[in-house]
Formats: structure tokens, sequence, C-alpha cells
């Protein structure tokens, strides 16, 4: 009973991991905010300058910034959907959150299955019916740790975007220290201003 018990809750624990992660992007038919030039028809106004509390309705100029999990366009609380469409109004921060993606679909994968590797590898190896208990939770663990490096990756990129995006405002960039994958597959220690 504690065996499965144990489990299914290491399972759960990497699907958590994998979900937030998940959590992060906008659904695919989310549609971002367009920024063409506004034409003076005032029996039409543009979405974004609506007098509703929509997301639509925040000016196209805010800073977006993401906090513990929180996005804000402005000093405004906004849905990561909002916030990641705001982004890909700016060429070069859509290519930074595409490129964020390419990390993140194989940290989901690594994730679950690292979890489920776990999760059943150490039921194997407390029963010790199985030789494979042993290597099968160290595989796990070793696909997990990947996966928090890939997430880790992929966070950079997003936060990358997020900088472009408010670099092309006019706001000041923060110093950021990323640890990034350079073309020969090693990894590089880089300093963005």
């Amino acid at each position: 009973m504690f065996k499965n018990l144990l489990a299914v809750t290491l399972v759960l624990t990497g699907m958590a991991f994998a979900q937030s992660v998940w959590d992060q992007y906008p659904p695919k038919d989310a549609t971002p905010i367009e920024t063409a030039p506004r034409e003076d028809n005032v029996a039409n106004p543009s979405p974004l300058e609506s007098n509703d509390n929509s997301v639509y309705s925040q000016p196209v100029n805010k800073k977006v910034s993401h906090v513990e999990k929180k996005w804000y366009i402005g000093d405004s609380q906004a849905t990561p959907e909002a916030a990641l469409a705001l982004l890909k109004t700016n060429p070069e921060a859509a290519s930074e959150l595409s490129t964020s993606k390419v990390f993140y679909y194989p940290a989901l994968l690594l994730a679950s299955a690292g979890g489920a590797a776990v999760g059943y590898g150490i039921v194997a190896w407390i029963d010790g019916r199985s030789n494979i208990g042993q290597p099968l939770t160290l595989g796990g663990l070793g696909a997990v740790g990947i996966a928090f490096l890939l997430a880790h990756f992929s966070n950079n990129y997003v936060e990358s975007a997020i900088e472009i995006y408010n670099k092309s405002l006019g706001y000041e960039t923060s110093l950021q220290v990323k640890v990034v994958p350079t073309p020969q597959g090693g990894v590089a220690l880089a300093f963005a201003f």
C-alpha cells in the first residue's frame, strides 16, 4: 500500500512540474494583439483602446513583466495569454518565444517520463523482486534533472523576449546573467544588459 502511494505521489509530482511549465504558454488558438496604425474612425474604436475592462483595453506601450508566475502589463495583472500575445507583436521577442518552446516541449516530455520512471523504479527497488528498480530510479532522476535544465533554458528565452519587448518601448533593461546552450552543444555563461 505504501509503495503504491509513494509511486503515485512521485508521478503526480513530475506531472505537476510539467503542468507548471505548460501554464506559461498560451493556447495555439490565441490571437495576438494587433498593433496596426489606428485610423481615426470614432465609430469603430480599436479593441486596444476600448473602455471596457478586457485585456485588450490595455495600451500597447505598457511594460510587460513576469514575477513569480504572474504576468503584468504595466501595473495591472494580466493573463499569460494576453502578455504573451503582446510580446509576439515584436518580431524579435516572438522569435525568442518560439525558441523557448523548442526547449519547453522536450522538458515537458522528460519531466513526465522521468517522474513515471522514478515512481515505478522506487516501488520496484523497495519491493526487491526486480533488479531494474535502482537503474530505473536513477535514470528517471537524470531525466527529471535534464527536464529542469531544459525548462531553465526555456525560461531564459521567455525572459529575453520580455527584455527585448520592453527595450523596444524605451524601458531600461536589467542586467541578466544566463546559462545558455551553444551551437556546438555546450553550455555558456551569457550576460545581457
